[in-house]
């Protein structure tokens, strides 16, 4: 019988980007049932350390993430806030 996939396993690294001073979380999800490896949609393949990406097989999403209040909010952002230099 083929697996419903109900349950699941994600795990979720940090990445230092030492020479960026950057930072990306790394998402894995996979079926706890039957090991098979979620594949994320919707993203494009690559690096973008201020948006999510995906690897180039789709397992792993990658999101730049930086420590609370060194760059506005996604909310700030929406009241008019701007950003002009970061590293």
């Amino acid at each position: 019988m083929a697996c419903k996939h109900e349950n699941f396993n994600a795990s979720v690294g940090v990445a230092r980007i030492e020479d960026k001073g950057r930072f990306l979380a790394e998402i894995r999800i996979t079926c706890r049932d039957c090991g098979v490896p979620m594949q994320f949609m919707g993203l494009q393949p690559g690096m973008n350390y201020d948006g999510a990406t995906v690897s180039l097989d789709g397992l792993e999403a990658r999101i730049g993430i930086h420590p609370k209040g060194q760059r506005p909010n996604p909310l700030q952002s929406l009241l008019g806030y701007t950003i002009s230099a970061h590293n």
